[in-house]
């Protein structure tokens, strides 16, 4: 299917429409081709400080004819997945546009006692008091949320702190994993196609693999990036690869590339890489499987290599973890089959790809220590995920 083919397209805003207060060349008149051909448009943006309306009035100042109701910034999606999570009030750690669409959305914007949720985004005037206070407010109950992840964003004069930073102290300070909504979230394209007419067929266009490629892909969805070279990214399976590489919209118009109508559903994206080992304690009849409690879900002993030590000693480390301290006897090996992407899941809920052996253990202890408990073998699929629970029947059976 080629590219002019979609009916509606999620255009990024900066470095596809324009650049700092500048339009792109040739994108006026592109966006009005594509109107003409009755494509449904949407401007998608990680910027959360300004309302719609005020995004709106830009693009019309700049000669783009546009209508807020065609925005889709992170701020107007976070306010639009608020009410679906039971979300009635928020203190907000950001701008008074952020707040603008929180309470069109119905949500009650308060600086007075715990709120149902801390709400992160960014201001020129933000204070540090104001970052207190929401660590504060979620290290007493209230909801983490983040309207993006972005660390930071250039400027003429050089790169500045964005919503990222600021979402990064308060998980620093109060050790919560916030909910984050914006690209490269599924959650933002999620809820931007909720505003197009049922059916219809999206492609995202954007100009960071890391946020807009990499979003598009986690929703399903076929993303071309705009840039001057391909990115070098060998793996087959990584979900920042671009459907298709192009210098500018104009050029996306004049040469259109087949792209895939949209992908199937996606691997797991991880949060973070980090180097470690993964325990597959048994009992001595391999009937039973010792598992941990990881985000409100089940998953195989793990641990972060720390510095100087060999994973040999991670494994014993975490096996001295979950065997209770009476326990003495059990037998270690370095497993030979190893999946090529070993994914566990952090105790906040965070994906983690692993880079590292597994060890394969087998113990007489009848009782776990700790969080730890067996769990029968045959109930692998319903426990871990189909990717884990093949692996881990396969390393068994290396060791029968």
């Amino acid at each position: 299917m080629r590219a002019t083919d979609f009916d509606a397209w999620l255009l990024d805003l900066d470095g596809v429409v324009y650049v700092g207060h500048e339009l792109l060349p040739g994108v006026r008149q592109a966006l009005a081709q594509l109107r003409d051909a009755g494509k449904h448009l949407r401007f998608l943006t990680n910027d959360p400080r300004p309302t719609r309306e005020e995004l709106a009035a830009r693009l019309q100042q700049l000669g783009v004819e546009t209508r807020a109701e065609e925005i889709v910034t992170c701020g107007w999606a976070t306010a639009q997945l608020l009410p679906e999570l039971g979300v009635q009030s928020a203190y907000v750690v950001g701008s008074t546009g952020l707040a603008e669409e929180l309470q069109r959305a119905g949500i009650t914007v308060t600086r007075d006692g715990v709120p149902d949720a801390v709400v992160v985004g960014a201001d020129e005037q933000l204070r540090f008091l104001d970052v207190v206070q929401g660590c504060l407010l979620v290290q007493r109950g209230a909801r983490f949320i983040a309207t993006n992840a972005d660390p930071s964003y250039p400027m003429p004069f050089g790169t500045v702190p964005a919503t990222g930073a600021v979402v990064c102290a308060i998980r620093l300070a109060t050790g919560q994993r916030p909910l984050v909504v914006g690209k490269p979230e599924p959650l933002m394209f999620q809820l931007a196609l909720r505003t197009l007419p049922p059916g219809s067929k999206a492609l995202v266009v954007g100009d960071r693999i890391e946020s807009d490629i990499l979003g598009a892909h986690r929703a399903g969805l076929p993303a071309v990036l705009v840039a001057e070279a391909v990115p070098n990214l060998p793996a087959a399976r990584d979900l920042r690869r671009p459907d298709a590489v192009v210098r500018s919209l104009v050029e996306l118009l004049e040469q259109p590339p087949e792209l895939p109508v949209g992908s199937s559903t996606p691997d797991p994206w991880p949060e973070r890489v980090v180097a470690g080992v993964v325990l597959l304690l048994v009992d001595e009849a391999k009937e039973r499987l010792a598992l941990v409690p990881a985000g409100g879900e089940w998953s195989l002993p793990w641990t972060i290599l720390e510095p100087l030590e060999t994973f040999e000693e991670a494994a014993s480390r975490v096996l001295g973890q979950v065997l209770p301290g009476e326990v003495r006897r059990f037998d270690l090996a370095t497993l030979v089959s190893q999946p090529e992407v070993m994914l566990v899941t952090d105790r906040d809920g965070a994906l983690v790809r692993l880079a590292g052996p597994a060890f394969l253990a087998q113990t007489d202890a009848v009782t776990l220590a700790g969080d730890a408990r067996w769990h029968p073998i045959g109930r692998l699929e319903e426990l871990l995920s189909s990717t884990c629970a093949r692996w881990v029947w396969s390393a068994l059976a290396s060791f029968a």
